[in-house]
């Protein structure tokens, strides 16, 4: 026993600095790490032969997961997509205030052009994932991938970047 009469190797208490609200997702951690190595090297191989078999059940399903799959990317892209036409259209009025997008009085046309842009560009992602995955046995498709990471790295880059240049946060 130590002096502060505690077993040595037994986890004494979870670390959490600050409340589960201010840090977000509450992970509790023993305060040695390394009692969790063994337990991460056993958990390994049980959870890649689950990954495994579900990533087989979803490629013999493929027909119903790609309409899933489909609508699941014209949400995400009507949100990334509209989410990124709002900071763009805030960073351009921020800067040039005398621009004719930043007008008040071409504030419905512009609205109009973005919302139209950003279906148009949903709607395109939808169709590229459904396509992409028409065969199973051409999986991982190349133009699946290209359009999931298109899709995800031009709206994040530029809502993080013009935040951060306009001093915000997301």
């Amino acid at each position: 026993m130590r002096a502060d009469g505690k077993a040595r190797g037994r986890v004494s208490r979870l670390r959490r600095g600050g409340s589960a609200v201010q840090n977000g997702v509450f992970i509790p951690l023993p305060e040695d790490w390394r009692s969790c190595i063994l337990p991460v090297i056993g958990l390994a191989t049980p959870i890649g032969l689950l990954v495994v078999n579900f990533s087989a059940w979803v490629i013999s399903q493929l027909g119903a997961f790609r309409w899933g799959v489909a609508v699941s990317a014209l949400i995400s892209a009507l949100i990334l997509n509209g989410l990124m036409a709002i900071n763009v259209y805030r960073y351009i009025r921020s800067r040039w205030p005398d621009f004719w997008v930043s007008r008040v009085e071409h504030e419905n046309l512009v609205l109009v052009a973005a919302i139209v842009i950003v279906i148009i560009i949903a709607a395109l992602s939808a169709v590229f994932s459904y396509v992409g995955m028409s065969n199973p046995k051409a999986l991982p498709n190349g133009i699946a991938v290209l359009t999931g990471f298109v899709g995800v790295v031009i709206p994040l880059a530029l809502i993080i970047g013009l935040n951060r240049r306009r001093g915000r946060s997301i």
